[in-house]
């Protein structure tokens, strides 16, 4: 039964949403693995699926952070729990999981992955609140950090497994997509268990109202432009990763267990690795400062990765993106904590959420164009500029990166 908020001591919070954030982490793991690794592999090799039918796969947990901003708005001041708010997306993203395991097309495959990773997204900014409520602002960083392990580590584990699973006989795929789908049950338990508060009523009437907090707090407007340069550089080439390793039109055309450890057993490992480090940082560290030196890391890694056809060279530019993603999970996760008032948190993370959806949707669309205008090469040299530039543009900001 999930836990009365007002009952417990701060010291009794931050215990149990620790408790069950663990087990969140942990399903959460193989959840990612499914949409990083297999949801996209399965669609290019066992489907042979198209370009539009692979940028729906693609966009699809970016959809449903766009639509996380009418979900906060209109689940606000109905007197429902945070907890069952973001529980009961991963409930559906369980049974879409399931039934798209044992499609008879491609079709009702892509539209029942999408459907499960619109889902899985759009309770994002729930769950950041909930964090916001419990943990104290000075040990968020450090606590986060434990479940974000345990995905980390889940995820490579089973990206390695499945990807054997594969090796043997890829019509296996349906086994692991119902492995994640019991996942996805078990997650939406778990954070339905967690203490949590009811959702704040809103004071506007607009679902898309909670942009006004972009001309409101201009500090939080202008990190989100530079992010959103920065987020779209990145977005548009990830899942172009799978292509280039995994398609024959790049020359690569690696087999499932390379796929596999370059786009997620490398970078998850250096990702499981890091995390520590970049949870003290960020608890710590001026947040401008932090989230340009995460900029660089993830503009160098993305031109190694596409500047070669080398597995080596490929494989260092996975490692520096993972090293980057060990500290953007935790930074984008939890920087709103840092500009927003303890009562518009889930307002403000809706606003970052949905922009990265929007950055999410489009950029695949757009990267795969461009990649078969330019060149995988070219487009992943274009997104390593993107993000210096993203850099420069946050100099004048470096003074505001305390901001609490």
């Amino acid at each position: 039964m999930p836990l009365e908020h007002s009952s417990l001591t701060t010291s009794e919070l931050h215990r149990k949403t620790y408790k069950y954030d663990l087990w969140r982490g942990l399903f959460e793991g193989v959840i990612s693995s499914g949409i990083q690794t297999f949801a996209l592999f399965i669609a290019i090799r066992y489907y042979n699926a198209g370009e539009g039918l692979k940028s729906l796969i693609a966009a699809a947990p970016f959809i449903g952070m766009i639509l996380s901003l009418p979900l906060v708005h209109y689940t606000a001041g109905k007197g429902l729990k945070k907890s069952f708010c973001s529980a009961i997306p991963s409930l559906l993203a369980a049974f879409c999981l399931i039934i798209g395991a044992w499609a008879p097309s491609l079709e009702f495959y892509a539209l029942m992955i999408t459907i499960s990773y619109i889902c899985r997204s759009a309770a994002i900014p729930y769950l950041t609140s909930i964090y916001n409520d419990n943990y104290p602002h000075d040990k968020r960083g450090k606590t986060f950090s434990k479940p974000l392990l345990l995905t980390v580590a889940i995820s490579s584990l089973f990206g390695f497994a499945g990807s054997l699973l594969l090796e043997k006989n890829i019509a296996h795929f349906s086994w692991i997509f119902t492995m994640v789908g019991i996942c996805a049950l078990a997650k939406a338990w778990a954070i339905s268990s967690m203490p949590s508060k009811v959702n704040e009523k809103t004071s506007h009437n607009n679902p898309f109202g909670n942009f006004q907090y972009i001309l409101k707090d201009r500090a939080f407007g202008y990190v989100l432009l530079t992010w959103f340069i920065m987020g779209f550089a990145n977005l548009w080439v990830l899942p172009l990763r799978v292509d280039y390793v995994a398609s024959s039109i790049y020359g690569i055309e690696a087999s499932p267990l390379i796929v596999a450890l370059i786009i997620t057993i490398i970078p998850e490992t250096m990702r499981f690795l890091f995390i520590p480090f970049w949870a003290r940082i960020f608890d710590t560290m001026n947040f401008i400062i932090l989230r340009m030196i995460l900029n660089v890391l993830f503009g160098t890694g993305i031109a190694l990765f596409f500047i070669s056809k080398n597995l080596l060279i490929i494989g260092i530019g996975s490692a520096l993106t993972g090293i980057a993603f060990a500290g953007g999970s935790i930074a984008w996760a939890l920087w709103v904590t840092k500009y927003s008032p303890p009562e518009k948190v889930s307002a403000y993370m809706s606003v970052h959420v949905c922009l990265t959806g929007i950055r999410g949707t489009i950029g695949p669309i757009i990267g795969y164009w461009t990649a078969a205008q330019l060149g995988a090469t070219m487009t992943g040299l274009i997104s390593c500029g993107l993000m210096f530039l993203a850099t420069v543009m946050l100099f004048p900001k470096i003074k505001h990166g305390r901001k609490k």
